[in-house]
């Protein structure tokens, strides 16, 4: 796959992403009565753009974010006779705070969306299949083989990976004994895991069992009716939606190493990978990433609009707005602390990808 098969998905899906965000935005503001002077996909320099009756239209080269710019966003924008009916800042608290928080909703509503659509129309699950065996683990010397459908653990029934792995992990450190299915016969093997302490992925150690099995590459279909897919839609953003502030809960407290954030390099890989998995795989990932991008943008940290959501919160209680000026240089802060962050992400992402030691071979046979 040349250099634009690998990033084509990842401009796609991250594309959608920032349009559906920002056009929460843009909606919000038409429901609230805001004019919106422009509507941007991407920054940088432009490469498309349009006039509407109101808004101007573009889609500029690095799709990396965007926004909606409203009338009358600043006092820099307010023209000497003063507030218009359809300026930003006319606005009271309850309709800046419905444009500020459409955008979040509009990530949710698309992951929503999308993970009910995935369990109606058929959602693909790994079998409990044996694709091969880790050295050094009791499986391989247990009877079992690459190919065999391991369809109990300890009497319990299993049929998809998530639920192999996770009977091994409830067992713990006893004997297991799995019914085999095999060229049709079935047969039981008696194997005793090996427990480990291990690191998960929020920086807690815990023991973990296991014997050493990998993967097949043999899926299920699972389908749904349409009221048990839309409750299980639900219950997946929700619980990705739970999984994602904890995370930031814990590097926010140093249980959880920056080295544990994916930036725009690491998604490019990862769609990358995703997409020769096929359609519903991408769009499973594209559901993800819109969970992670609505968290991320709640959080209260101006520029985000989770920031702009305290300020309004502010404005309601005080019964006045923060000065601009104020708003504007805790924005800048802000703004600045983010691309350190984005700077140390990309660097781990970089890290991740070997780029610095192919940097290094380079300049060793360069010399």
């Amino acid at each position: 796959m040349g250099f634009i098969g690998q990033v084509l998905p990842a401009v796609i899906v991250l594309g959608v992403l920032i349009f559906i965000h920002e056009l929460g935005h843009f909606l919000a503001c038409r429901f609230t009565g805001v004019r919106v002077d422009k509507f941007s996909i991407g920054f940088g320099p432009e490469i498309f753009s349009f006039q509407g009756r109101e808004t101007r239209y573009v889609i500029s080269l690095i799709p990396l974010g965007g926004f909606v710019k409203p009338s009358g966003e600043s006092p820099e924008d307010i023209p000497s006779n003063g507030l218009r009916p359809y300026d930003f800042l006319a606005q009271g608290p309850g309709k800046k705070f419905i444009i500020a928080v459409a955008g979040v909703l509009m990530n949710f509503v698309l992951a929503y969306v999308i993970f009910s659509g995935i369990f109606m129309v058929g959602n693909p699950v790994l079998k409990s299949t044996v694709g091969g065996f880790v050295d050094g683990y009791p499986a391989q010397s247990s009877g079992l083989r690459a190919g065999d459908l391991i369809r109990e653990v300890n009497g319990a029934a299993v049929s998809t990976w998530n639920e192999l792995t996770g009977r091994i992990m409830e067992l713990g450190n006893v004997p297991l004994l799995l019914t085999v299915e095999r060229d049709g016969s079935f047969l039981t093997l008696q194997v005793l895991p090996k427990v480990e302490e291990v690191t998960d992925a929020f920086g807690k150690k815990r023991a973990l069992a296991r014997i050493g099995i990998l993967p097949g590459k043999a899926y299920r279909i699972e389908k749904y009716g349409p009221a048990e897919a839309l409750v299980k839609g639900g219950e997946t953003v929700l619980t990705f939606t739970g999984l994602t502030f904890k995370a930031i809960g814990y590097l926010v407290t140093g249980k959880l190493s920056l080295k544990a954030l994916t930036g725009p390099i690491g998604i490019v890989a990862v769609t990358s990978e995703t997409a020769k998995r096929g359609l519903v795989h991408i769009f499973q990932l594209m559901a993800l990433l819109s969970v992670s991008l609505a968290v991320f943008n709640l959080l209260p940290f101006p520029p985000l609009d989770g920031g702009l959501m305290v300020f309004i919160l502010i404005e309601a209680v005080r019964r006045k707005a923060l000065s601009f000026r104020f708003q504007e240089a805790v924005a800048k802060a802000g703004f600045a602390l983010l691309l350190l962050l984005m700077v140390a992400v990309m660097y781990n992402d970089l890290v991740q990808i070997g780029f610095f030691g192919k940097i290094y071979q380079w300049f060793q046979k360069a010399g």
